[in-house]
């Protein structure tokens, strides 16, 4: 019989008094693929960083996590570096921390092909084949930028490539279609599938259903750190034991092709265009060119499309945070400035924006509460004791806790930061919300509950949403028009229900049958 890789037993950790993982046995073995399932919170990020003998401020581990028979836990750092080394390759949630934002993408691909390769050209090719696999191009421009000048796309298939260069034995992938548009994550869907094919085994970290459908050869579901269903193949995604996994298949978003219509204030862009790498605003590469939306008070307009198609630079431009070289943002009939600084206090707090990446958008010194209510008191001058009162309740809605907004942003999952980002926002009482990928670091549950509470809230608050997303199944419930960018430009606009039925273009078309493919 063939050996487990990896393997753990009685696997546990604990920080501050709460268990985050409970006595995990797991083997993994050559050619398998194990889909990990569960909740945001349930101890899926702390497992796969676990897998490598590794753990995040504050929290011990116990038990075994051995690798081709070397215990990793209680290791030194260098000998147990010295142990993964091309053996054991790591995907994180957030691609920036296995970025330097100081260094080219080019360097930092290399240096991981040294490990390895002695030659250059050798390691050349080996940066070429990785970029190749993880469906990036091996071209000049890419090599010579820095991580912020990537998509978010972008950035999660660069950390992919370098997850791969060293041709792991086993693959750690924490939420790998996470920030993907629908078309690259079907092509990564199938790279994967050729690395298990090759003999490569996977463990699937992931909310993604679809995904664990096409590849899993054995799924577990975890629920408060503890595995609560364990079966071969995808039985426990067919017919779930236990409640918690039925009530996460039922919260699977499906495509919804429903008509809808058109009410409120009209807020929108007028013939935007944005160039960048460059020093004037008339230098430079266009990033956006001449995009025109309206977007009515109390509706829900979806900007898809694939990694660099320009859709965070298009909310950035509402939300003031990218200047356009030309162009206008409207709220209302009211043309507003360029750069939120040029914006008065007023025109701030009407529109608001939550980031894609939500960990950097919080300073990890200060506990997570007290960030949230201070939206309220510089926006909308409430009292300390107000603003944190209205704050609790408003989180308490989106499913956190009181306690854990005593925390910090790193004692958090991905998951409860990004719903904290959203109550942030939504506490200044903005009349235009830009959510850029809000459900991506979510599991299916809270994803579900987190676009209703979107839904209630443009309804009852009458909220304009921008949502920019690549998951067309779970936007679709939600939104009443879609635009979909390419290559920095609009080239279709259509009611949800249109471009599901009747999709014009070709990117279109192509687009709704991959958000098809792996759903029931």
């Amino acid at each position: 019989m063939t050996e487990a890789i990896l393997a753990t037993s009685g696997l546990r950790a604990r920080a501050s008094g709460h268990t985050l993982l409970d006595g995990i046995e797991l083997s993994i073995f050559p050619g398998r693929v194990l889909a990990v399932l569960g909740e945001s919170g349930s101890g899926k990020t702390t497992l796969g960083l676990a897998l490598h003998g590794e753990y995040r401020h504050g929290i011990e581990l116990a038990g075994s996590v051995r690798l081709h028979g070397t215990e990793l836990l209680g290791l030194p750092d260098r000998r147990r570096r010295a142990a993964r080394a091309g053996v054991l390759g790591h995907l994180p949630q957030h691609p920036a921390t296995v970025l330097n934002p100081v260094r080219r993408i080019g360097s930092v691909l290399a240096e991981y092909a040294g490990l390895r390769h002695r030659h250059r050209s050798a390691r050349r090719t080996a940066v070429a084949e990785a970029l190749h696999a993880a469906q990036m191009p091996a071209e000049p421009w890419l090599l010579r930028r820095y991580p912020h000048q990537l998509s978010g796309g972008q950035q999660q298939r660069v950390a992919l490539a370098l997850a791969l260069i060293t041709r792991p034995e086993v693959l750690v992938l924490d939420e790998p279609t996470t920030g993907l548009d629908t078309t690259t994550k079907a092509d990564v869907t199938n790279m994967l599938a050729g690395l298990v094919g090759a003999g490569t085994a996977l463990v699937l970290l992931t909310h993604d259903l679809a995904l664990a459908r096409r590849l899993a050869d054995e799924v577990i579901v975890l629920q408060d750190g503890r595995v609560i269903e364990h079966g071969p193949g995808t039985r426990p995604l067919h017919a779930p034991a236990q409640p918690h996994s039925r009530r996460l298949l039922a919260s699977e978003p499906r495509l919804l092709d429903r008509p809808t219509g058109a009410r409120g204030t009209r807020h929108g862009v007028r013939d935007l265009v944005v160039r960048g790498l460059g020093r004037r605003a008339t230098d430079g590469t266009e990033l956006l060119a001449d995009i025109n939306l309206v977007l009515p008070g109390g509706q829900c307009l979806a900007i898809i499309g694939r990694s660099g198609a320009g859709k965070t630079t298009l909310a950035r431009c509402v939300a003031g945070l990218t200047r356009p070289g030309t162009g206008q943002v409207l709220l209302g009939d009211v043309p507003l400035a360029a750069t939120a600084r040029q914006r008065g206090p007023a025109q701030r707090r009407l529109v608001q924006y939550v980031h894609q990446d939500a960990s950097a958008s919080f300073d990890e010194y200060r506990p997570v509460g007290v960030q949230v209510a201070r939206t309220a008191r510089l926006l909308r001058g409430m009292a300390r004791e107000d603003a944190r009162r209205e704050a609790i309740e408003l989180c308490e809605s989106l499913g956190l806790r009181a306690d854990q907004l005593l925390r910090h942003p790193f004692e958090l999952s991905g998951g409860q930061l990004r719903r904290a980002a959203l109550a942030r926002a939504l506490l200044a009482r903005p009349a235009v919300l830009l959510c850029d990928e809000i459900t991506a670091s979510l599991d299916l549950v809270n994803q579900a509950e987190l676009l209703d509470v979107l839904a209630h809230a443009r309804s009852t608050m009458d909220i304009s949403l921008m949502l920019i997303s690549h998951d067309l199944a779970a936007i679709s419930g939600i939104a009443d028009q879609i635009c979909l960018l390419q290559d920095g430009r609009c080239v279709e606009t259509a009611s949800t229900y249109r471009l599901l039925t009747a999709p014009e273009s070709r990117g279109a078309r192509d687009l709704v049958a991959a958000a098809r493919l792996g759903h029931p």
